[in-house]
């Protein structure tokens, strides 16, 4: 009988390693750091550096707080177009260059409710992006010019892995 179930049990340990691996290549490990405002509040950015995380980027979330957002990374300056398909929240939308300078913000972006979707888009090249809850740039009194710092934990500027 044992021989008999040795064939089942092997073909349950791929089965679930199979599963295993599918969930973790969906859900990658969140990699963080840390936005400090202006104001002095601190903000967690979640970094979306691969195209699957920059794709995924905040679509399905039901809420955002003021104290959490996503840091988009991208490999080179250029014109780094937003859409808010499948996104249930407005946001705020900061395009940064190189130097972690603003360069532009969508204010209350709103979500995507019928397709065509708008698409949003920096009229200045940009390195980074970041989207924060709606309503966070105004009360932190962000605009065209200011600097946000980020690191991560290694001390260097975050980078994106390259597009495929």
């Amino acid at each position: 009988m044992f021989t008999r179930l040795l064939p089942c049990a092997a073909a349950i340990v791929l089965v679930l390693g199979c599963a295993h691996a599918l969930v973790a290549e969906e859900a990658p490990p969140t990699t963080t750091t840390e936005l400090r405002l202006p104001d002095g509040r601190a903000v967690t950015l979640e970094l979306a550096a691969t195209p699957q995380q920059r794709s995924l980027g905040l679509m399905f979330r039901p809420a955002l707080t003021n104290d959490r957002g996503m840091l988009f990374l991208f490999s080179a300056a250029d014109r780094h177009a937003i859409w808010m398909k499948n996104m249930l929240i407005p946001l705020d939308i900061l395009w940064l260059n190189d130097r972690q300078q603003i360069v532009h913000i969508e204010a209350n972006v709103p979500p995507c409710r019928r397709e065509p979707c708008l698409v949003y888009q920096s009229p200045i090249p940009a390195r980074y992006v970041i989207e924060l809850a709606a309503g966070s740039a105004a009360q932190a009194r962000l605009r065209p010019g200011v600097t946000l710092a980020f690191t991560l934990k290694n001390g260097e500027p975050p980078t994106a892995s390259p597009p495929r």
